[in-house]
């Protein structure tokens, strides 16, 4: 799929916005994936306490 979009012929620019956007979503989706365990593992360690 990403290379359908990158081979589809549009602006450079917007390839590049939609690299952006994929880059933040990924980095989103992983701090708050971090967030998640790093709360779930506090609170069983505050609870085994």
């Amino acid at each position: 799929m990403l290379l359908q979009i990158f081979n589809s012929p549009i602006a450079p620019g917007a390839q590049l916005f939609l690299l952006i956007v994929c880059i933040l979503i990924g980095l989103g989706a992983g701090i708050s994936a971090v967030d998640v365990r790093s709360t779930l593992f506090k609170k069983k360690s505050e609870d085994k306490h």
